[in-house]
């Protein structure tokens, strides 16, 4: 005879004291119970972040920032909300990398090469790579310091952030915070100042 099913209601009191007791796990610290958590999950935040819009080479680096994150806040995580905290922090991964993208894309526009420019080039395009330089610069000069030297080394000098934490002496956790909210402080002020006029014109649109 075929066993009856068991309530909705169990099923899911099962599930949530099974993710309970691999959170207890992992919050001491448990590599076998960190693994078995990641490989529990790590299909969905892939999944969210290609659904998101992200091109699959990008997921599988975007899940790592997503567990390392995870673990790192282990304490703060409680059972039966796993799932929307992960796609909580995949959506920010995500939408940070496109920020990201669409600065440089703009700086490359603006500013080109590191080179020094040709002797042939357009006065009106010297113009405007002027002009685009002094409107940084004020964008720059708005941001306290701190927020300033990660998103200069970072954007700018292409450090990367293991780089920048030794440079400027501070957690990498740390490095991570300011350049989050220093660009969205340079989207948001460039907006203003009509920074990405020419970006939005060219399909760009920070």
């Amino acid at each position: 005879m075929t066993e009856p099913l068991a309530p909705a209601s169990s099923a899911t009191a099962a599930a949530t004291s099974d993710e309970e007791l691999l959170l207890a796990r992992c919050r001491m610290g448990d590599p076998a119970a960190l693994r078995q958590f990641y490989d529990r999950y790590a299909r969905l935040v892939m999944g969210n972040a290609r659904r998101l819009g992200l091109p699959a080479q990008e997921a599988e680096d975007v899940a790592q920032e997503v567990f390392g994150q995870t673990f790192d806040a282990i304490d703060k995580l409680q059972p039966g909300a796993v799932s929307a905290w992960l796609f909580r922090l995949t959506s920010n991964r995500v939408n940070d990398r496109f920020r990201r993208r669409r600065i440089r894309e703009t700086f490359s526009r603006w500013f080109g090469s590191a080179e020094a420019a040709d002797e042939s080039e357009q006065p009106d395009r010297v113009a405007l790579r002027r002009d685009a330089e002094r409107r940084v610069g004020r964008i720059l000069a708005r941001m306290s310091h701190k927020k300033r030297d990660v998103f200069a080394l970072f954007e700018l000098q292409g450090l990367s952030g293991e780089e920048i934490a030794e440079h400027l002496q501070i957690p990498i956790d740390t490095v991570w915070t300011r350049l989050h909210h220093a660009r969205l402080e340079f989207s948001k002020v460039g907006r203003s100042l009509e920074l990405f006029e020419d970006a939005r014109a060219g399909g760009l649109s920070p």
